[in-house]
């Protein structure tokens, strides 16, 4: 299935809560991106406790989108260095 650019656009912010062009500058910030996913998934935790409130599970479910999309985007990139 082909998408234009709006609608990948609107995929990337209900899946992520933001555009994955964000993610991919996020993660040149990053030494270690795959600590980055793992602290997405610590908040995921976070908001789902409900410590601080009532539980999240939109929010939870964008984080572990974009920790998955780190994972996915790094398993890309080895398979291509191996290539």
């Amino acid at each position: 299935m082909i998408r234009t650019e709006y609608e990948k656009s609107e995929w990337d912010l209900q899946a992520y809560g933001c555009r994955a062009i964000a993610i991919d500058n996020a993660l040149k910030d990053y030494r270690d991106p795959l600590m980055l996913a793992a602290s997405m998934l610590s908040d995921a935790q976070e908001v789902i406790s409900g410590e601080y409130g009532q539980p999240d599970t939109e929010t939870a479910r964008q984080f572990m989108n974009r920790a998955k999309y780190i994972i996915f985007k790094m398993m890309k990139d080895n398979q291509d260095a191996t290539a």
